[in-house]
């Protein structure tokens, strides 16, 4: 059975300047979970209504919480402290996402609603906000010193040597 998520009406928020304060169980949030090592702990968000200097309405999106991945470096455990604080303008439709220029990186738009889910909006932010190699500052990768294969194990550059000696041979 889903579980209900809260939702807002973005056009709303921005144009009373409210704001809006929560958390969310990472358990709750299914697509982020995949990127996980465990469930436990809680995003916490901040929501603020507003409306920019061209007059669109739009949000300040504040988004903290630790989040457990893993080393790609040394496949230890890794807390990720996700501190993001992002500007929003909320549009209205595909057609005016589609609109604005690609190369305005100060823009991030999403398509507003009167129905608007917190919890999955929180989700997207979450996930894009994930380093794409997560690794512990300063992790090295372990080295094993040349020449300390497993026991028995053959070395692959030998074979492609064996093979070349071969192929030369006939």
């Amino acid at each position: 059975m889903p579980i209900e998520s809260p939702t807002f009406d973005s056009f709303e928020l921005a144009r009373s300047r409210r704001s809006i304060d929560g958390e969310v169980s990472i358990a709750r949030l299914p697509r982020l979970a995949d990127f996980l090592t465990t469930l436990e702990g809680v995003l916490r968000y901040r929501l603020e209504g507003v409306i920019d200097d061209q007059g669109r309405a739009g949000a300040d999106l504040q988004l903290t919480g630790r989040l457990p991945l893993i080393c790609h470096r040394c496949n230890a455990p890794l807390d990720f402290e996700l501190d993001r604080t992002t500007r929003f303008i909320f549009v209205a439709g595909e057609s005016e996402l589609n609109a604005l220029p690609i190369e305005d990186d100060e823009i991030d738009a999403v398509i507003g609603s009167r129905a608007m889910d917190i919890h999955q909006w929180i989700e997207d932010e979450a996930i894009l906000s994930l380093p794409l190699v997560p690794r512990h500052d300063g992790c090295s990768a372990p080295v094993v010193p040349i020449g300390d294969e497993r026991p028995g194990a053959k070395n692959p550059f030998t074979e492609l040597a064996a093979l070349r000696l071969v192929k030369g041979a006939k």
